[in-house]
């Protein structure tokens, strides 16, 4: 699996630094942000294996608030920042980022940081830790080939499946709105909810003992 990345940079001709020495080493970047906001906004559609994250951002929230709020996201950080004084420091190691890199960089250091970020999270893939963190553990959702380990049963899922049950397992117990789940599976406002209640029945159809209810006029929640 090559891992993707989302930018959270408030500095234009930073991001596009970033973003072009990460496309050109080959890896795809799904979008950037410039707060904490957009970030969050960004998130609730997309699944991200690496966030480059500056720590003064846009906004009353900075980067490594952010980072916290990001905890149970399974999200490797690496921080960016023109200050490295031992409080800055202190305050970003709580949140055991991947990397830290101190502005101005060049490139060869950027590059130098993402191969070690990418090599770590493809291992964590292959030893199977990048597994949705959820709070059933009787079950973990293996992202990379859409299967859903629930109790002795492995049951395979469509790439579809495997977003929609990402959203509902970080979210258990939570109300998910039917946009929610347009963004998180198909990135695309006009799905009609018609497609999304298929593709729920669906879910239901193959993990029955999963709890899917559905809440009138808001979405669905996955009851614990």
């Amino acid at each position: 699996m090559n891992p993707i990345f989302l930018i959270v940079e408030d500095e234009p001709i930073t991001s596009r630094f970033i973003r072009e020495i990460i496309e050109d080493m080959g890896y795809e970047v799904a979008g950037s942000a410039k707060s904490a906001l957009e970030a969050r906004k960004f998130l609730a559609g997309h699944l991200i294996d690496i966030i480059i994250m500056d720590i003064n951002i846009q906004g009353s929230e900075d980067g490594i608030q952010l980072s916290r709020s990001l905890a149970d996201d399974n999200v490797a950080i690496v921080y960016i920042s023109a200050y490295s004084d031992p409080q800055t420091l202190q305050e970003a190691a709580v949140t055991i980022p991947y990397g830290f890199l101190v502005k101005p960089f060049r490139e060869a250091d950027l590059m130098a940081v993402l191969h070690i970020v990418v090599s770590r999270v493809k291992k964590e893939h292959l030893e199977g830790k990048k597994q949705a963190k959820n709070k059933f553990p009787e079950c973990w959702l293996d992202i990379e080939h859409n299967r859903l380990h629930w109790y002795t049963q492995i049951i395979e899922l469509s790439k579809n499946e495997t977003a929609a049950l990402h959203l509902f397992l970080t979210k258990p117990d939570l109300p998910i709105t039917m946009e929610e789940l347009r963004q998180a599976v198909w990135g695309d406002k006009s799905i009609g909810d018609s497609t999304i209640r298929e593709l729920i029945n669906r879910i239901r159809n193959k993990v029955g003992t999963l709890s899917i209810e559905n809440i009138y006029g808001t979405g669905y929640i996955l009851k614990r």
